[in-house]
């Protein structure tokens, strides 16, 4: 087998992917995608980019060049696009495409126009996008108030989303339950805080 032939399957179970759905998203039949995975056959570069999309990996990966699994912007600090920006959203939080396409409401391909910049995002996506915390100024323009980079922005996000996860669940709990949890974290943060 090949290093393309082994990392697509691999690729491919990693991300819950079936070869059904592999192979309905590039309008082939179910066993082509078989004949992929076992080497029988080897698709056309462009396929190849079809894949890697659909499964968020890199091309380069897929063909044995990059050891490492993912794409990875060659710097968060060139988010100089909107569709870049997308791209590195989805990157980070490390989202196959049919996935993210999912969460934000849209299709692979739609999300696939996206990201290559031929199609500008709906007001519905913008919205979405928006409210899993991220600032639209820096979606949009690329600018903050301050000049920050965008693994900045993301990780800021990132921290923002999951405080507000939190908040959710701790809102849920009787008094007794919270005052608990409240001195756990206490315990926990002054011991993060001691071991720096």
């Amino acid at each position: 087998m090949s290093s393309f032939s082994q990392r697509l399957h691999a690729v491919r179970r990693s991300k819950n992917v079936t070869q059904k759905q592999l192979a309905d998203l590039l309008g082939v039949q179910q066993g082509q995608i078989s004949y992929y995975e076992t080497g029988k056959d080897e698709p056309s570069d462009t396929v190849k980019e079809r894949i890697a999309e659909i499964l968020g990996t890199s091309l380069d990966y897929l063909d044995g060049k990059a050891p490492v699994q993912g794409e990875s912007p060659k710097d968060f600090d060139e988010a100089v696009t909107l569709a870049h920006r997308i791209k590195v959203i989805r990157t980070y939080y490390n989202k196959p495409q049919m996935e993210f396409a999912s969460m934000l409401g849209i299709s692979q391909s739609a999300l696939s126009s996206l990201e290559k910049g031929t199609t500008s995002p709906s007001a519905e996506v913008l919205k979405k996008l928006g409210r899993m915390g991220f600032d639209l100024e820096w979606l949009l323009y690329g600018e903050t108030e301050q000049p920050e980079s965008a693994k900045v922005v993301l990780e800021q996000t990132a921290t923002d989303w999951e405080i507000s996860r939190i908040h959710k669940l701790l809102l849920k709990l009787p008094l007794d339950k919270l005052k608990m949890w409240r001195q756990m974290l206490e315990i926990f943060v002054a011991g993060e805080t001691k071991g720096k």
